[in-house]
């Protein structure tokens, strides 16, 4: 919850700040162009006040449309765009996912969860590491698996960018899961060259499995 909580604060602050640049560059915009608050307004349909906090970075509801008019009014693009920015909070069934997997694993392991690679400035994280005696071990977690390419370059890089030399992938126990699993089972077996059973195997014996390996759960 923690980790959440900090993600959700760095996003409040993130948007606080792209707002007040956003109306400072629009208010920059209006006055180079020689336009009054009201005079605006006449254009776009937004009432002076309303226009006015938006200016001073105080409208925080405002709608993004509602920018891209102003903007568009001033000679300003106001673009909008998603770009990767670490790993996604981990949802109820992920959770539910990982769950099932400790079930069976002895008391003797350790879990820790959304753990961070380590790497400055890096905001990806493990959905949960294996600590063992004298060893650790990343796990992430799919409830469902979609892009099997895009699914083994993204932990392909983890692994690399962490310096760690396996891992496991736990992924839900779903018809649709192991139908996915069997059509690229030869693309998935370089980098996952242990067997789910082997790898629980280890586990139970608190080792450390030889490789990296997807179990089912």
């Amino acid at each position: 919850m923690a980790t959440r909580e900090r993600r959700l604060d760095r996003a409040r602050w993130r948007a606080r700040r792209a707002l007040n640049t956003i109306g400072e560059e629009l208010r920059e915009a209006r006055l180079q162009a020689g336009l009054t608050l009201r005079e605006l307004t006449g254009i776009v349909g937004v009432s002076p006040a309303e226009l006015s906090r938006i200016e001073r970075g105080l409208a925080p509801h405002v709608g993004y449309e509602t920018l891209v008019n102003v903007g568009a009014v001033l000679g300003l693009d106001i673009p909008l765009r998603a770009f990767p920015n670490g790993d996604p909070v981990r949802d109820a069934p992920q959770l539910k996912v990982l769950a099932r997997f400790r079930t069976p694993l002895p008391a003797m392991l350790r879990h820790r969860t959304e753990v961070p690679l380590g790497m400055p400035g890096d905001r990806r994280a493990w959905d949960e590491v294996i600590d063992g005696p004298g060893w650790s071990l990343p796990v992430e977690a799919e409830t469902r698996i979609r892009d099997t390419q895009a699914l083994r370059r993204k932990l392909a890089l983890k692994c690399q960018d962490a310096g760690v030399d396996r891992m496991l992938l736990v992924v839900a126990d779903t018809r649709h899961n192991r139908h996915v699993l069997r059509l690229a089972a030869a693309d998935f077996a370089e980098a996952f060259p242990v067997s789910g059973r082997d790898a629980l195997a280890a586990l139970r014996r608190g080792e450390k499995p030889s490789g990296s390996a997807i179990v089912l759960a």
